[in-house]
């Protein structure tokens, strides 16, 4: 195992590395980024989506069962084909999906709250958590595109943390596959 960390140390210093230009990216254009995720994500289920229908084929030639195949391929490429080419619909329609998610969880998280008795200590916790769920989807509902973007900003700075903590490991990796005593 150790032999394996030591030799492959460089592994993680470039994934410090693609973490890194991920943030200054994130930092950069966060709506061109967003963007672009979306539509590689479109891109990446329409080459899923073919390969299903190439399976489905073979299923044909072979006299398989090939209809549930069939239903999850098409779906699949329909679902990379929006995502490719309606992406700016596409993170309005998720985001608020989301929000409306935040709100129902919210409001359900105030609905078990009151049914816990005053000294029970998860009153509290629901009672902020139930509220902050609830403004956060609000917040999601009415301002899609700008939460979003606020969101692949904090990905980026977390990106950022982890690309530095990344190389410094490998740094150290190396230091140990060069002088294990120390």
């Amino acid at each position: 195992m150790k032999t394996n960390l030591s030799s492959n140390w460089w592994s993680f210093t470039l994934s410090g590395i693609i973490a890194i230009l991920y943030a200054f990216l994130a930092f950069y254009n966060p709506e061109g980024m967003l963007e672009t995720i979306i539509g590689f994500f479109g891109i990446i289920l329409l080459i899923v989506g073919i390969s299903m229908l190439i399976g489905v084929v073979s299923n044909i030639r072979n006299k398989q069962p090939y209809a549930t195949d069939l239903v999850w391929a098409i779906l699949t490429i329909i679902i990379g084909g929006v995502l490719k080419f309606y992406t700016q619909e596409t993170v309005f329609i998720f985001v608020v999906i989301i929000g409306i998610w935040a709100i129902l969880m919210g409001i359900i998280q105030l609905y078990f709250m009151t049914q816990l008795d005053k000294g029970d200590k998860s009153h509290n916790s629901l009672l902020i958590n139930g509220i902050v769920s609830i403004v956060f989807g609000i917040i999601l509902f009415f301002n899609p595109f700008t939460v979003s973007k606020t969101l692949l900003i904090i990905t980026g700075v977390l990106a950022l943390f982890m690309g530095i903590f990344l190389i410094v490991l490998s740094l150290k990796i190396k230091n140990f596959a060069k002088n294990p005593e120390a």
